[in-house]
């Protein structure tokens, strides 16, 4: 059903229902209704639109978190490997530090 013709259905019916003074008043008013209706059903739609939009940026971002997340588990696993093995060499380096002080004074 074109708009003419649901403009001009309602015209008629408004017409055949109550007593109608001035024609093109009522033409009007049918009009400024009709025009009303399509820009609400435009706005319904691009308000749809805008938010299925928002929705996917809201999932690309999501993924993104993601995906940050996971490479610094990845860094922070490999961190904590290099952080054991320093950990260690400063340790045993302590140790043999504090060994070769105690055989020099000892010694000495």
């Amino acid at each position: 059903m074109t708009m003419e013709s649901f403009v001009e259905i309602l015209e008629q019916e408004l017409e055949e229902a109550v007593e109608v003074k001035n024609k093109r008043s009522l033409h009007r008013y049918i009009t400024l209704l009709t025009e009303n209706l399509v820009r609400q059903d435009r706005n319904e739609r691009e308000h749809s639109e805008f938010r299925e939009a928002i929705i996917r940026i809201d999932t690309r971002i999501e993924e993104g978190f993601k995906r940050m997340d996971q490479r610094f588990e990845s860094m922070q696993s490999s961190m904590d490997m290099r952080f054991d093995m320093m950990f260690k060499f400063m340790t045993t380096g302590f140790v043999i530090l504090a060994t070769m002080m105690s055989v020099y004074q000892f010694l000495a």
